[in-house]
Parts: structure tokens; C-alpha cells; sequence
């Protein structure tokens, strides 16, 4: 299995009217990714509206996405913060929570070296131990 290849697909994280996650509906996305065939599912991506939750919230629905995949897709999951030490976190998370890959895209209110950058990846990447795609 090469996972970064092929489809992904990037499920909304459907939330309430009251900004409360919806793990029924996010049941059925994923579900339909699954039977659609898809490579690989990208959950808390750009589209998963990582950066406005909490990592409470984002690790209740990875072990909601990781319950109902369970293995029949690839999961990658984002793990992007705006500080190091919580993508760090995020990343042990989903490893121990049994994602198959991470999503690192960096977060930023101000321009970083590319220094800053690397160390910001290669920091995540070793305590994630999953691959990585940036």
C-alpha cells in the first residue's frame, strides 16, 4: 500500500447548530467514502474544519472516524496547529489512536524561516512515527 496515491477523499466535520459534532452524520460521510472506493480518507483536513476545534474535540472525532473505518480505508489524519506542541500532541493521538498517516499543514499568523518550518515538521514527524505528507 503506497498511501499518499490515488483518491483521498476529505470528509466535512459536520457540526450542529449550535457548533456541537455531529458523529451521526459524520458516520455517513465516511461511510460513502468507504463504499465509494476512495484511497484513502483525509479527516481533519481543510475541509474538516480542523483549525476551529479544540484536540478534545479533534481526538473524539478521530476515534469516531478510526471506530467506524474501521481499517477498511486509509486514514490520514491533520494534525496541524498553530504550535508546535500541539501538533506534537496531535500527532501521538492519532497514532496511538490508529491512523495509518498525518497531515501536516503549518499554521501561522506570521511569516516563518524555513528553519522554523523544518523544525516544526521534523519535531511532529519523530513523535508521530506515522509518514507524513506536508
Amino acid at each position: 500500500m503506497t498511501l499518499f496515491t490515488g483518491l483521498s477523499a476529505f470528509p466535512l466535520t459536520p457540526t450542529d447548530d449550535e457548533g456541537q459534532l455531529n458523529f451521526e452524520l459524520l458516520h455517513r460521510f465516511l461511510e460513502r467514502i468507504v463504499a465509494a472506493g476512495a484511497d484513502s480518507i483525509g479527516l481533519l483536513g481543510s475541509t474538516g474544519g480542523y483549525a476551529y476545534l479544540t484536540p478534545e474535540a479533534r481526538k473524539r472525532v478521530l476515534r469516531a472516524a478510526v471506530d467506524c473505518v474501521a481499517g477498511r480505508t486509509p486514514l490520514i489524519v491533520g494534525v496541524g496547529a498553530l504550535t508546535t506542541d500541539v501538533a506534537e500532541e496531535l500527532a501521538r493521538d492519532a497514532r496511538k489512536a490508529g491512523a495509518d498517516g498525518l497531515l501536516l499543514a503549518p499554521m501561522s499568523y506570521q511569516s516563518l524561516t524555513d528553519e522554523e518550518v523544518f523544525r516544526h515538521f521534523e519535531a511532529v514527524a519523530t513523535v508521530g512515527e506515522l509518514p507524513l505528507c506536508c
